[in-house]
């Protein structure tokens, strides 16, 4: 057993268990042939050869090294009958040609896609050792189940939206990839709704009116109630759901059809980048007018003793069309996609890179925890990187003072200046910590929720 990698070896101890159905640390020719019988595998006589020529002490059983030595052989036998030049190595042509023969075409752009998520030493092609890192875990894969999970993607990693999740499979309805990814956004944001609340204040107070988070949220209570902690909330989950939904359907489109020449990879970094910002672009555009609306929902003082301005969702609209114009729905448009294509750019290839060294590296096995971590931290760094431009964008949304051009902010820039001037560095940061605290549980629920909505906790 000298051509397998240690994570192929790793994964076979959990088929392994798996197959041993008696947890006697031992399998034998019945458990192999249930294990073969439910994948719908048909056995052969030199399959039978095979496992009592690996039955080194010939009690009709093999321990965890005999088990791996005859997959070993399993997985060659398949890995020699794809390499139809014999050189020790698969390349697209070669998968191409299976797939063709099975009736399962793909690409050839998919196809170096597959290539690209196992050729861990870079080189274009497929080693055995490469190969069987990645069907290990299949003790009793034929050629068949082989190319059906290359023909369901297995091997690529596409990589997530805003938080962390990969494209569904070809079989998953796009209606309902949209609807897992509205849902697991709409849970996540409700469930961080207060922290949202006090980020937006951070942002919007003046230098001189420290929010502390604590202190904030415990006054919120008491002299707001619940309603205080989640004002504004039912605009955002308005505005969460078909943004949220828009981003998977554009990223997955975006991921899809470009690079256009069909050639180039599509899980090069480029790519990730240019779809995540794309998909930002176009979602948040169109669903810009929400946020406006939320966030004026959420910073008007309710504790004041004075009239709330805006009653409501619909009220809020005609009140600032009516009083700012049909432009105001549109503040901080510019610094909203100038902040949010970066964010997406960052974190979705953040993600996708931290995601595949753990997969192709040293770590033997993952699960979801390992993945929320990944885009916690993905997350947390896009959220550095553009968090001067969210509180700019707060501040023009929440302007309303329009009586005089001088009292109006009208760009940018010049509201940057001005946060600079009354603030410093520190308050283009302002509110920088409930956004961090926000990255970890919004991640942990959208993906917990979109996965639960998709089937995927079942896997």
């Amino acid at each position: 057993m000298t051509r397998m990698h240690d994570k192929a070896i790793s994964k076979l101890r959990y088929a392994f268990n798996t197959v041993d159905q008696n947890e006697d640390h031992k399998i034998d020719w019945e458990e192999i042939q249930d294990c073969c019988s439910r994948l719908n595998i048909v056995l052969d006589d030199s399959d039978y050869s095979s496992f009592t020529l690996c039955d080194k002490s010939k009690d009709g059983r093999l321990d965890f090294t005999e088990f791996c030595e005859f997959v070993e052989k399993r997985l060659l036998k398949i890995f020699q009958s794809i390499d139809t030049n014999q050189n020790g190595a698969l390349d697209a042509y070669e998968i191409q040609k299976c797939l063709e023969k099975l009736s399962k075409p793909l690409s050839i752009r998919k196809i170096k896609a597959i290539i690209f998520g196992m050729d861990k030493n870079g080189d274009g092609v497929i080693d055995f050792g490469e190969f069987s890192d990645f069907f290990a875990d299949m003790p009793t894969a034929d050629i068949t189940l082989v190319a059906d999970k290359w023909a369901r993607g297995f091997g690529i990693d596409i990589g997530s939206d805003q938080v962390p999740t990969s494209i569904p499979p070809a079989e998953v309805p796009l209606w309902r990839f949209m609807l897992a990814g509205g849902c697991g956004g709409v849970a996540s944001r409700t469930a961080t709704a207060p922290l949202e609340k006090i980020k937006i204040l951070a942002q919007t107070s003046s230098s001189k009116d420290k929010v502390r988070i604590i202190k904030t949220l415990s006054t919120v209570w008491k002299t707001q109630g619940l309603h205080g902690l989640f004002a504004g909330n039912g605009t955002n989950v308005l505005r969460i759901f078909p943004t949220s939904a828009l981003v998977c359907l554009v990223y997955s489109r975006m991921i899809k059809y470009t690079p256009v020449d069909n050639e180039k990879n599509p899980n090069q970094p480029l790519w990730r980048l240019l779809s995540g910002a794309t998909a930002g672009v176009v979602a948040n555009s169109c669903t810009h007018p929400l946020d406006v609306v939320r966030a004026r929902l959420t910073v008007q003082d309710m504790s004041s003793g004075q009239e709330i301005k805006y009653k409501g969702i619909s009220h809020a609209v005609k009140t600032m069309v009516r009083e700012e114009g049909f432009r105001s729905l549109f503040k901080g448009l510019g610094p909203t996609l100038v902040s949010i294509a970066p964010f997406l750019a960052i974190q979705q290839c953040v993600y996708d890179v931290l995601k595949n060294v753990i997969i192709q590296g040293a770590f033997s096995t993952t699960n979801v925890s390992t993945f929320l971590v990944c885009g916690a931290f993905a997350g947390t760094l896009a959220q550095t990187a553009v968090h001067p431009l969210d509180v700019v964008r707060r501040t023009m949304q929440v302007d309303s003072k329009t009586n005089t051009v001088q009292s109006r902010m009208q760009s940018s820039i010049e509201v940057t200046k001005t946060l600079l001037r009354t603030g410093g560095i520190s308050r283009l940061y302002a509110g920088i910590t409930a956004a961090y605290l926000k990255v970890v549980p919004s991640a942990a629920l959208s993906l917990l929720v979109r996965d639960a909505i998709l089937g995927r906790l079942k896997d």
